[in-house]
């Protein structure tokens, strides 16, 4: 499960910043549906579907006849993830509020499940996942993308420097409980897959150009009003905190290309037969 202030977050993080997290984000997806491998005439249950790309996506590679079912516990995110859908005219499709952890899937109903950055919010990883297996058909799939650590990740690593001199480094969270980075380690990541009594599992770290912004100021508009920024900033001096924005705009300015602030970005890669 995870708690109202924390779905509140990631909601309002998500609806307002959609399409940039979308530009970081489709690379990832494309990936993790390239492992995916749907075909035609399968049933998909996506986990933390948010406004519904990678869903709309895999009831596309799946038509016709298959399905493809979105699962994510804020309301307002599958309520815009049924207006895209409706939008893209896709109707092998549906939408469920509701934790995927402790939702009663029909047993042995899909032929795969993905999740493009869904799966770091669980209470009990392990307990989600056999969860997750229970609802996955004998020799079904798996495959699903997660932050790696934070430092393998390029964006992340200028902030934090131009972060560190100033104002010290923002609390993202811990491996070892629910979180952005909750399968930092990625044998964490394997036992909860295998828990869900999934084998075959393959695990592979990919690091991918990502678009994070139109141009600096833009980026760092959006670095400094994540909940983490404005967290570490609150009761500094202002010119530590002015610092620190300073910083930012420096430690960007070299990844400024025509089409905007190319960065990279990592996430852990995995599939898995039930």
């Amino acid at each position: 499960m995870v708690t109202g202030d924390r779905i509140t977050i990631e909601t309002e993080l998500y609806l307002r910043e959609s399409e940039r997290l979308e530009a970081i984000n489709a690379p990832f997806g494309a990936a993790m549906l390239a492992a995916a491998r749907l075909q035609t005439g399968e049933y998909v249950l996506d986990i933390g579907c948010g406004n519904g790309s990678t869903t709309i996506e895999a009831a596309r590679r799946v038509a016709p006849g298959g399905k493809s079912v979105g699962v994510d516990i804020s309301a307002p995110l599958v309520d815009s993830a049924r207006e895209r859908a409706a939008e893209a005219g896709v109707h092998n499709i549906e939408f469920l509020q509701a934790d995927a952890q402790l939702h009663p899937f029909q047993e042995a109903m899909f032929d795969a499940v993905i999740s493009r950055f869904g799966i770091m919010f669980f209470e009990d990883p392990e307990a989600a996942f056999a969860n997750l297996g229970r609802a996955v058909r004998p020799d079904g799939r798996l495959a699903v993308v997660c932050p790696r650590d934070p430092r393998h990740s390029e964006w992340v690593s200028v902030a934090f420097a131009a972060a560190a001199a100033h104002v010290g480094l923002p609390d993202v969270g811990s491996s070892d409980g629910p979180g952005p980075f909750a399968f930092a380690d990625d044998a964490h990541l394997e036992r909860a897959i295998r828990a869900g009594g999934f084998r075959e599992i393959a695990i592979e770290a990919i690091t991918l150009p990502v678009r994070f912004g139109d141009d600096v100021e833009d980026v760092v508009s959006f670095i400094t009003s994540l909940p983490e920024s404005r967290q570490l900033f609150e009761g500094k001096p202002d010119e530590k905190v002015a610092g620190a924005i300073n910083a930012l705009r420096e430690g960007f300015a070299p990844y400024a290309r025509p089409e905007g602030i190319m960065v990279t970005d990592s996430a852990w890669l995995a599939s898995a037969r039930r």
